[in-house]
């Protein structure tokens, strides 16, 4: 019964770290882009409200 807990244990360690890994190395979009974006749907939502 131990051994299978320690099986299952390192299992989740080892995904666990797998996923830490794939979001570091993933690219990261700078707070600007998002606002940038942000502002051009609002900008967008404002113009189909006018219409």
């Amino acid at each position: 019964m131990e051994h299978t807990n320690l099986v299952l244990q390192s299992e989740a360690n080892r995904q666990q770290l797998a996923e830490r890994i794939a979001r570091a190395s993933s690219p990261k979009m700078p707070a600007t882009t998002h606002r940038h974006l942000l502002a051009q749907r609002l900008r967008r939502f404002a113009d189909r409200i006018e219409d």
